[in-house]
């Protein structure tokens, strides 16, 4: 979808699927709170957030049952469609203080401070301190993260599929 790294995750905690706050801790999302009603069985639903200096990738990743995975994915799709018209500034600051968090965690230990500088040397071309990230996330408005929700509904999906697809709904069906 060609997002920064910032805007991809502040979009992942609006949908709530950024973790859990408390470390440890669980995580309740809007993906998964979509979902639950069209499934008895186990599944998941969460955001995909990879980048590089110049493109990245933005989007979901579901695992459920053959037979409910179609709803789970449609539910999960319902939600992301959302989220530009859903944000507030209220949400916003959540979700901005959920990924603060976890970019601070990152930098915990010597190991993962080594693979955050490292992820981010990936993402933005050279590595930034935990404060700069922050920063950055702090900077953002609510009208760039609109734009860049905008710019993710708006992109060419890709649906990737494994395992028994009677109930896949077509990437036509989605959008």
């Amino acid at each position: 979808s060609g997002i920064n790294a910032e805007y991809g995750g502040v979009l992942k905690h609006l949908a709530g699927a950024g973790g859990p706050a408390v470390k440890y801790g669980s995580s309740q999302s809007a993906l998964i709170s979509a979902a639950a009603p069209y499934t008895q069985r186990p599944f998941s639903a969460q955001c995909v957030n990879i980048n590089n200096v110049n493109t990245g990738m933005f989007g979901l990743n579901i695992s459920a049952d053959g037979e409910e995975v179609g709803d789970v994915l449609r539910a999960s799709v319902g939600v992301m469609s959302g989220l530009k018209d859903s944000v507030t500034d209220a949400t916003l600051d959540v979700a901005k203080n959920k990924l603060k968090l976890e970019v601070i965690s990152q930098y915990e230990t010597g190991l993962g401070a080594r693979a955050a500088a490292g992820l981010e040397s990936i993402a933005a071309g050279s590595p930034s301190s935990a404060a700069q990230i922050c920063g950055a996330i702090d900077a953002i408005t609510i009208d760039e993260v609109r734009e860049a929700a905008a710019r993710v509904n708006s992109s060419g999906a890709v649906l990737v599929s494994h395992g028994n697809l009677e109930n896949m709904p077509l990437q036509r069906e989605l959008v």
